[in-house]
């Protein structure tokens, strides 16, 4: 990379002895390369026994795993106008090969939660710039409400970095929609957009759903749908996200303001009532036979005119972005076939791969938002110089971005018909790729003489 990589991102770790944050370092350097590798294949025997001790270590905890990661991103942040904080949450599963002390079992499956708020540009191009929070949670559903906690928890403790409340704006989805959560972020000064769950009864008696029936198109937008399978999912996702084909869909806009009531469930310290700006997304054509598209989305963000009203849909949708985070940490990092036998290591292991994740995540970015760009942007001049050598596919001399990354997908077993490369793809290329590079940068030192441990023979 053209920068200091990921390793970068765990730099100024405080575990309590340096030696503790020598072995994080060097952890990250090594599973930076190869993330999709389990830790026999990437380590050698000895790293190998100095990982698991790492992690399993009770005096390393996944909070100072991440704290260098965090402070970096904080740093990202700050330079822009204003940042996305997108919120959600994804269910690790593990096989249940063995007993893994304080997971939650379901069925052939142990899992715990990681819930994560990560951080992107607002511009458009959906940048990601790091993470600034992340959790783990067991059981993976709580009866009792305080897995819900998680939310409010995450807003309390992005603006106890000192990121001012106009900074950020907070995208979350319909499990965010409590009332808790809303009047929190509110009473703080903060900035958010969240999806509407809940037909809430309004201080006039009215439900929501029936005021919107009356709000009026303001404008209108053509978006074009991604397939969704429904398989590998039960029957509650399948009823929120219901199977449908790739499809452009024109979508009609429309706002108002509403005032709820504090429910009964809410805390009863928090105000009686709340009033938010409301906005109304509908599939104004839908083909025969398809679900219709349909988002609710309370927002602190004006709503007076058309482009205020898309400005905030738009961010909305930049909320797939932590969808893709998920995707690079289980499947270009594949957390979920670490061979680990309790949750403390695990949640250290997890917050490693975080950054490495975010790592991917960016790389991909660039190559969707900037394909035209020099791929010297994402990679450096032997990793170039090793695909135009040992890669199937072409380069010129100075290659794009988009053409390098088709290269290191290429690497992986990309064939061009079978349309972008996905995430196990680009995972197996870059692996390749650094494998090479690697072995380059030796036959350089070899024919400069300047080999690791030359000046002691």
């Amino acid at each position: 990379m053209t920068d200091d990589g990921v390793k970068a991102e765990f730099e100024g770790a405080r575990l309590g002895d340096p030696r503790r944050e020598q072995r994080l370092l060097a952890l990250a350097e090594a599973m930076g390369r190869v993330p999709d590798k389990s830790f026999p294949e990437a380590l050698s025997s000895a790293e190998l026994e100095g990982a698991y001790r790492f992690f399993s270590n009770p005096k390393v905890d996944p909070d100072a795993v991440l704290r260098g990661h965090v402070r970096r991103t904080l740093e990202r942040v700050r330079e822009e106008p204003v940042g996305l904080l997108l919120h959600d949450s994804s269910t690790l599963s593990f096989n249940s090969d063995g007993y893994r002390e304080g997971l939650s079992s379901t069925g052939a499956k142990q899992q715990f939660v990681v819930h994560c708020s990560l951080a992107v540009t607002a511009d458009g191009s959906r940048t990601p710039l790091g993470v600034l929070a992340a959790s783990y949670h067991v059981p993976v559903k709580s009866p009792d409400g305080r897995h819900q906690e998680r939310w409010s928890d995450h807003v309390r403790e992005a603006h106890a970095l000192g990121l001012a409340p106009d900074k950020i704006v907070h995208v979350m989805d319909r499990e965010a929609d409590d009332y808790d959560v809303l009047t929190l972020m509110r009473s703080i000064g903060g900035r958010f957009v969240v999806r509407v769950q809940f037909n809430r009864v309004l201080v006039d008696d009215e439900r929501l759903r029936d005021r919107l029936a009356s709000a009026s198109l303001i404008a209108e937008r053509e978006v074009k749908l991604s397939r969704r399978s429904g398989s590998n999912k039960g029957n509650k996702q399948r009823k929120i996200h219901p199977p449908r084909e790739w499809r452009t869909a024109r979508l009609g806009l429309g706002a108002t303001s509403v005032t709820i009531h504090r429910p009964a469930s809410a805390d009863g310290a928090t105000a009686p009532s709340l009033t938010l700006n409301l906005i109304r997304v509908w599939e104004l054509d839908p083909p025969e036979g398809e679900e219709p598209v349909e988002w609710l989305l309370y927002t602190t963000e004006p709503i007076d005119t058309a482009e205020q009203i898309l400005r905030v849909v738009d961010w909305y949708r930049a909320r797939w972005t932590i969808e893709e985070y998920f995707k690079a940490l289980k499947t270009g990092c594949a957390v979920e076939r670490r061979q680990l036998g309790e949750l403390h290591a695990l949640t250290n292991a997890v917050a490693l791969f975080l950054p490495i994740a975010w790592r991917l995540l960016l790389l991909k970015n660039e190559a969707r938002m900037r394909p035209n760009a020099p791929a010297t942007v994402v990679l450096d001049e032997v990793e170039i110089d090793v695909l135009r050598a040992a890669g199937r596919i072409r380069l010129p001399e100075r290659p794009t971005i988009k053409e390098a990354m088709l290269a290191i997908a290429a690497l992986g077993g990309h064939l061009k018909h079978n349309g972008p490369p996905g995430w196990q793809t680009l995972a197996r290329g870059f692996l390749k790729l650094r494998t090479l590079a690697e072995g380059w940068r030796l036959r350089l030192a070899a024919e400069s003489e300047n080999l690791p441990g030359a000046s002691d023979q």
